[in-house]
């Protein structure tokens, strides 16, 4: 391992240790006691934010999969390659399922938002689902900056 990517793999390592932790203890805890005490005809929304709260969980997990396997690529000069090019593209894959997962929420948000008369949380919650957007289109952004940079690289290969 290079010393240029050690704090990243650490850094990875560790958001997703976090999040398998507060997906296995906190969060199922809180979904029961929130679908038990919830009026009924909120229950389906709570379900919904449970399917959103996974769906983020599961989409990040992947996205730090890739990225370990992108800076590994990294690591052996190979930045440059298609194969980087590819998890790259997954990582922003599965960064559109989080940004699904996120955008979940968005009906508890609202109905937490009726029940309190409080519309300033749904623009919280609004700001905190287009963070994963944002984050998603500057994934995609850079897969095809890196396909373009690859294809000069590969015409100046042939030149040489």
């Amino acid at each position: 391992m290079r010393k240029s990517t050690w704090f990243l793999r650490l850094l990875i390592g560790c958001l997703a240790l976090l999040a398998i932790a507060i997906g296995i203890i906190p969060f199922p805890i809180m979904l029961r006691e929130m679908f038990e005490h919830a009026p009924h005809h909120l229950n389906v929304v709570v379900v919904i934010l449970g399917i959103g709260i996974y769906l983020a969980i599961i989409g990040f997990l992947a996205a730090a999969i890739f990225a370990e396997q992108l800076l590994g690529i990294i690591d052996h000069n190979q930045a440059f390659s298609s194969q980087a090019v590819t998890y790259l593209n997954r990582v922003k894959w599965a960064l559109v399922v989080v940004t699904v997962g996120v955008w979940l929420w968005l009906p508890f948000i609202y109905a937490i938002t009726q029940l309190n008369d409080a519309p300033g949380i749904m623009l919280i919650g609004l700001g905190i689902a287009t963070i994963p957007l944002i984050l998603t289109v500057f994934i995609a952004v850079l897969v095809r900056l890196w396909a373009a940079a690859l294809q000069i690289k590969n015409e100046n290969d042939l030149t040489v």
